[in-house]
């Protein structure tokens, strides 16, 4: 599904919504389905549209679970560490 941003809106807030994956703790599957399209998982934008992949693997659920579990200090404008290790080390726009 396409799922366009509205101002107040967060991955997180978007992953526990009942018509994504009611669970905010999958936010990084949204992450890593738009890869090309963000930057920095803390800054999406008004107006922004993200693929949402409804039906991942479990094997996917669980990584997301457990990265959002673990993921540590954050900061706006910086993409951390631990992100990049999720999504396979590089991070490129496109």
């Amino acid at each position: 599904m396409e799922y366009q941003v509205v101002a107040g809106d967060s991955l997180w807030s978007i992953s526990g919504k009942a018509e994504t994956y009611d669970d905010p703790y999958q936010w990084p599957l949204i992450y890593k389905e738009n890869r090309d399209r963000i930057k920095d998982a803390d800054l999406i934008y008004p107006g922004q549209k993200l693929a949402v992949d409804l039906n991942p693997s479990s094997a996917d659920v669980q990584a997301a679970i457990e990265h959002a579990r673990h993921r540590g200090a954050w900061a706006l404008g910086v993409v951390e560490d631990s992100d990049r290790r999720y999504l396979g080390g590089s991070l490129e726009l496109r």
